[in-house]
């Protein structure tokens, strides 16, 4: 379960990581810098969105959500052949 306090009330039946909720989302969570190294500070107990959103190249399946963040910072899209555990420190931006 993530911590409450890193998350911000959407509706009443929603929220969200603070800061993703704007036009340039940072999640409070995403330590270090883009470009650099990051990483999820919550990443074993992130929420089901984050689940779900698969980095590119995750067992060689494109995720074209994923490619155009990185875009977004000037990053290459990840290579094809990566599989879970050479991913445990990336994130799409």
């Amino acid at each position: 379960m993530v911590p409450q306090a890193l998350t911000e009330q959407v509706t009443p039946f929603m929220s969200c990581m603070q800061g993703t909720n704007s036009k340039r989302p940072r999640c409070i969570a995403l330590k270090g810098e883009v470009g650099q190294s990051v990483s999820c500070s919550v990443y074993l107990n992130r929420p089901s969105p984050c689940r779900e959103f698969n980095q590119s190249g995750l067992n060689g399946v494109a995720n074209s959500a994923c490619d155009r963040a990185r875009a977004q910072y000037g990053l290459p899209p990840l290579e094809m052949d990566a599989t879970p555990s050479d991913l445990w420190h990336v994130t799409c931006v």
